[in-house]
């Protein structure tokens, strides 16, 4: 009797240790917005997409050409990120921003559709 006593607080700091692990271990990891930030060459033609879904003021620059977004939705299940941007003083459109990952799921390309266009990104200095 006095043995189960002394091991059931060692199992119940184990249970409580791996737990806790795997929350801190999930809380790490870069969220969606992070990750596709940064400078993305077009797979088809020359040009450049920066993303900047991080930093206010947040930004989308196209070929040089910079649009102020608000971020709508970022729907992790499907690796997509949904901004509003505006185009003309007064106008605005929905922009999309979505993850493709490769087949073993270590690299990802970006499938943006934008202005009633989509086209494939590649991370800068890829092609």
């Amino acid at each position: 009797m006095r043995r189960t006593l002394t091991v059931q607080p060692i199992i119940l700091t184990v249970v409580w240790l791996i737990l806790f692990s795997v929350v801190i271990g999930c809380g790490s990891e870069a969220s969606l917005e992070k990750q596709i930030s940064g400078t993305w060459n077009r797979i088809q033609g020359n040009g450049t997409v920066d993303i900047n879904l991080i930093n206010d003021p947040k930004s989308v620059v196209i070929d040089g050409h910079a649009y102020k977004v608000v971020i709508e939705k970022t729907d992790k299940g499907s690796f997509t990120t949904l901004v509003k941007v505006e185009i003309e003083a007064g106008k605005t459109e929905v922009w999309s921003i979505r993850q493709v990952w490769d087949d073993n799921g270590s690299t990802f390309k970006l499938a943006f559709r934008h202005n009633g266009t989509q086209e494939m990104l590649v991370p800068a200095g890829q092609s």
